[in-house]
C-alpha cells in the first residue's frame, strides 16, 4: 500500500521560538489502517523540513511533515474553522510500500521512515 487515508480529528496552530517555525499540528485517524493514528505537521514552503512520515514498528502510530504553498497555509485557520458534519480528509502517497492485510492491519518489523511523494487535502465547504 502506497496511500494513507486519514480524517482530521483536531487542528492546532504551533509556534516554536527556538526554530522560529509556525506550523499547524493535525491529529488524524487513519481510514485504511486498523487503529492507525497520525500526527501531521503542516508548514509553509519556506520551512526547511523534509516531507516524510515516520511509522512506529510496534503500533500503527505515525508522525509526518507536509509543506504547502504559502497562500494555502495562510488560509488554513479559516478552512479548518468552517464547521461541517463531515471531517476534512487527507490522502498521502508515500515512496515505500507498506504491508497491510485485507483487514487493514499493518505488518512491519522495524520503524519505517519514508518520503511523501504527493498529497491531497479535502476540506468540506458545505
Amino acid at each position: 500500500m502506497y496511500k494513507l487515508e486519514m480524517l482530521i480529528q483536531s487542528a492546532e496552530g504551533h509556534y516554536e521560538s527556538t526554530s522560529e517555525i509556525f506550523c499547524y499540528h493535525l491529529s488524524c485517524s487513519l481510514l485504511n489502517i486498523y487503529k492507525g493514528r497520525c500526527n501531521l505537521f503542516i508548514t509553509n514552503k519556506e520551512t526547511y523540513i523534509k516531507e516524510e512520515i515516520l511509522i512506529k514498528h510496534d503500533r500503527a502510530i505515525m508522525e509526518g511533515n507536509l509543506k504547502v504553498e504559502n497562500n494555502f497555509f495562510n488560509s488554513l485557520p479559516i478552512q479548518f474553522s468552517n464547521k461541517s458534519d463531515k471531517p476534512a480528509k487527507i490522502e498521502i502517497y508515500i515512496e515505500e510500500k507498506l504491508n497491510v492485510n485485507s483487514q487493514g492491519i499493518l505488518f512491519i518489523d522495524k520503524e519505517v521512515k519514508t518520503n511523501i511523494i504527493s498529497y491531497k487535502i479535502f476540506i468540506p465547504i458545505i
